[in-house]
């Protein structure tokens, strides 16, 4: 599909709206002074069956505008808090203009009649969505509810965007769902059970800090329909496939006002991870750096590098296993308990062929094909209670803990030049940790408030690889016997410990202004060791031994002051860091002291667009796998090697942010610009042994900078939404390759453009076309990479009982050269049956009918550019019952 023809096509749905409106109902809601009023809400209703016409609030000026589909009589509501309901019979045969005055009521806020059904309402910094006035019935989970509501975004591993914006949490009738995370809950709860879904800006749910939060966190709150309470609701589905393809699921809730118990169990080998590896990392209780958010921090090495992560449609066949148990549970109105575990068994095999460009190395090239099997059999579990004897005081105390046991087996074939090898590693892993936190805040009066936050914090991490190749591995660095297999193995054991606390003490000088002193204290002790064996011997330069102390102790005065519609919250921190390593009998200590400003600044333009600013300064200390001066295997031809002399790494950080949600006229509106600058940040220092390779690390002179822009422009008709959004990330990073200072440059842009219907009863389709540049270079070599995506899904229904639903995307992907080239499209279609009122609905479903084999993604590193071919799962069919309770 060409451009040409995606906006031809974009065009005449275009016109097809512009025909389509017949007369247009305008005015203005004023009170008895003739002042306009900001957010009245108006519903228009057809007369005389009373179906919604149109709906939304007054802008700014109090001015509202509805394009009416056909003349006729018509009865309008409008209604404001404080105001008695207006209300009207109309005639619209042509243009009509309005003037209305509501009427004040006095002394009387209780029992004004305000317009429940209205579609969207706002009240402070809640956003009200009622869901049946966007979805069409055929939703099955609330990831699809989410996506017809205005400026709501989900991708397709079901995180949620808002505003641009992620969204932290997800709760269910105010109670936390799995966590708050929002892949368990817009996967899985049932689209029939919602009836509005809340949208809570500057999201806080510790009572005593109500009127002095400055968190700017969105969380999502689902209402359930009256139906849905006191009783057990959800489904159950299993199915099969050709080629001995399976899948089953089900999903139980139940909610009470004392009582919620959700139930998650999912077992397929179609391609569907309910649970991925990468959940698991993300997956962290909801715990955070206490002193991170005042500028310090410590970057701890994470558990999956180096794994062979795969999404779904990289993989050629995936099997997972997922159970899950959400509980919350008030037995009495002070005191709540919750908590959830999940279990989760997955295996994953991927074939790929890669071709890779070494930076530094005159271009030389390695072309790679690999076989690898990733396995993950992983136990997540958390605890917490709330006990909130009034309203002045709130206890908390939160529990998580998690580990798994990780493999990732590989089996590839490398050339570079004429050289050849064959090479199987093994990577094994069982990381553990546990986590809790004990927290009380405390409002004496109106004036103050104090809180006190505990963290402990306890991981450990048991990793073995080994290599068996064909040639001599670091043949440079590794004596070894002559043999027609050579044998590497290496252990690593990392033990980390930290305990936080943080006192907080807010003085409230009067409604607009308040004070924040604080103090805080971080430790943390690790001990990381690593073994290497070569040949039944230890090779020399492997190996470590290391104890690592860092701690942070910090001061903070913050001032937070509202003048009128604008707000700002400067603070200062006075951070004592302290950093010490000790390993081959060596000690080395870091003890700087740094004042560290922030700043946040918000104007609201109105209730719904506002321009806010951040500006964060920090600094970044590294963790000891970065200190260690022993070598370390990384994988088949790199070698890594801290660097105890590293020092910390000071960064600017400064981000702007627009809104403007306006329903007078149907818009949605979101900019961001984001700015960091990184000064001694950690640099690699590249030496190439032959085709090997050792990796240093160091602290660079030179800046390491980034700019990240992130646009959408969203705008609603009566049946027709379009959509524009565009993403661009600018880096420039310094290392050096061989001794030599080597500057890299990336430019990656994501535009997007779409059209879609938003028919009740009738077809509805969305067409689409995206397109991505990835723009690479360092001192000695670049490229670019474009993929060009239309796309295109639709939605049928026809004989009241049958819904085909049916996705395609076609890509286009070349280098710069043309010597990387590809196109393939992937093809996917439902076919679902549901007799009316019935619990039973029938699902035919056939994934990849184009049967492509490969696709093609890009990347770039410090020291490599390179595209990779993965082997997808090929087409098939599955049929599927599912009984809804």
């Amino acid at each position: 599909m060409s451009r040409q023809y995606s906006c031809g096509l974009l065009l005449t749905f275009f016109c097809l709206f512009l025909n389509a409106q017949e007369v247009v109902l305008s005015g203005k809601v004023v009170d008895s002074t003739g002042q306009g009023l900001e957010l009245a809400n108006l519903m228009v209703f057809e007369m005389p069956d009373k179906k919604i016409a149109a709906y939304g609030v007054t802008d700014t000026e109090g001015r509202f505008r509805f394009p009416l589909k056909n003349k006729g009589s018509y009865m309008l509501k409008a209604s404001f808090l404080g105001f008695e309901t207006y209300e009207e019979s109309l005639s619209v045969e042509e243009e009509r203009h309005l003037e209305i005055t509501l009427s004040a009521v006095p002394n009387q806020l209780e029992g004004v009649e305000v317009v429940h059904e209205l579609p969207i309402s706002v009240s402070g910094d809640t956003i009200v969505y009622k869901a049946d006035a966007f979805t069409t019935g055929k939703e099955r989970k609330l990831a699809q509810v989410l996506e017809q509501l205005p400026g709501f975004e989900v991708d397709d591993e079901g995180q949620v965007k808002v505003q641009g914006k992620e969204v932290s949490s997800v709760l269910v009738e105010g109670k936390e769902f799995f966590d708050g995370d929002t892949k368990m809950a817009t996967q899985n709860i049932p689209a029939d059970a919602v009836d509005k879904v809340q949208l809570l800006q500057n999201f806080n749910d510790v009572g005593p800090l109500g009127g002095v939060n400055s968190s700017e966190a969105l969380a999502l709150n689902i209402k359930l329909k009256e139906g849905m309470k006191n009783i057990w609701f959800g489904d159950l589905m299993a199915g099969a496939g050709d080629e001995e393809r399976y899948t089953s699921h089900a999903n139980l809730f139940y909610n009470s006002p004392k009582l919620s118990l959700n139930f998650i169990g999912d077992a397929n080998n179609l391609g569907k991870q309910a649970f991925t590896l990468n959940d698991y990392f993300r997956f962290n209780g909801g715990f955070s750096s206490l002193s991170g958010s005042s500028g310090g921090g410590l970057r701890l090495s994470q558990d999956d590098i180096g794994l062979s992560f795969m999404q779904n449609n990289r993989a050629r066949s995936i099997d997972s296993k997922l159970g899950a148990l959400n509980l919350n549970y008030n037995p009495n109105k002070k005191w709540t308990l919750s908590g959830f575990g999940i279990v989760s068994d997955t295996k994953t095999d991927m074939l790929s062929s890669s071709k890779r460009t070494y930076i530094g190395q005159e271009g030389q090239t390695e072309n790679l094909n690999r076989v690898g099997t990733l396995s993950n059999r992983a136990v997540l579990g958390k605890f917490s209670t709330v006990y909130k004897p009034s309203g002045r005081w709130h206890w908390e105390y939160n529990g998580f803990l998690k580990g798994s046991a990780i493999t990732d087996e590989i089996g590839q074939d490398s050339k570079i030049g004429e050289q050849s090898n064959r090479l199987e590693s093994s990577d094994a892993r069982d990381p553990f940790s546990f986590e809790q936190r004990l927290s009380a805040f405390f409002a004496k009066n109106e004036s103050h408030i104090f809180s006190l936050e505990m963290n402990h914090n306890y991981r450990e991490g048991l990793t073995r690889l080994d290599l068996d190749s064909d040639e001599p591995l670091f043949a440079e660095l590794i004596t070894w016997p002559d043999d027609e297999a050579y044998r590497l193995g290496q252990q690593n054991r990392a033990f980390t410990q930290s305990f936080d606390l943080l006192l907080n003490h807010y003085w409230v000088l009067d409604r607009t202004t308040h004070l924040n002193f604080k103090f805080g204290h971080n430790k943390l002790w690790q001990d990381y060791r690593t073994e290497t064996w070569a040949a039944d011997d230890n090779p020399p330069g492997f190996g470590n031994a290391l104890r690592y102390e860092y701690s942070d102790s910090y001061l903070g005065l913050g001032f937070r002051k509202k003048w009128g519609k604008l707000t700002i919250h400067p603070a200062l921190n006075l951070h004592r860091f302290r950093a010490l390593n000790e390993q081959v009998q060596q000690k080395q200590e870091q003890s700087p002291t740094l004042l560290l400003p922030q700043l946040q600044a918000k104007f609201d333009f109105a209730a719904s667009r506002s321009l806010s600013l951040t500006y964060r300064a920090g600094t970044q200390f590294e963790d000891a796998q970065q200190w260690a001066q022993g070598l370390v295997v990384s994988n088949y031809n790199t070698l890594f090697q801290g660097n105890p002399g590293l020092r910390d790494s000071p960064y600017h950080d400064l981000e702007l942010h627009y809104f403007d949600f306006n329903m007078f006229n149907f818009t949605n509106t979101t900019l961001m610009l984001n700015y960091r600058k990184n000064r001694h940040a950690l640099g690699n220092e590249l030496q190439f042994l032959g085709l090997n390779r050792i990796n240093r690390v160091f602290n660079l002179t030179q800046a390491n900078e980034s700019l990240r822009f992130n646009g959408a422009f969203e705008k609603r008709f009566e049946w027709l939404k379009t959509e524009l959004s565009a993403e661009l990330g600018y880096s420039k990073l310094h290392n050096q390759v061989n001794g030599q200072p080597d500057y890299n440059r990336s430019f990656n842009q994501t535009y997007e453009l779409s059209v879609e219907t938003l028919f009740k009863e009738a077809p509805n389709v969305e067409i689409g076309y995206r397109q991505l540049f990835n723009d690479y270079s360092s001192a000695n070599t670049s490229d670019r990479f474009t993929t060009r995506v239309p796309f295109a899904n639709a939605e049928l229904y026809f004989l009241k009982s049958f819904t085909l639903t049916a996705d395609y995307s076609h890509y286009n992907y070349k280098n710069r050269s043309g010597t990387t080239r590809t196109d393939y499209g992937f093809l996917n279609a439902s076919l679902y049956f549901r007799a009316d009122e019935s619990p039973w609905e029938f699902k035919l479903e056939g994934l990849n009918l184009t049967d492509n084999r490969e696709i093609r993604t890009d990347a770039f590193s410090q020291s490599i550019i390179g595209t990779t071919a993965y082997l997808v799962q090929p087409r098939y069919w599955a049929l599927s019952i599912t009984y809804e309770l």
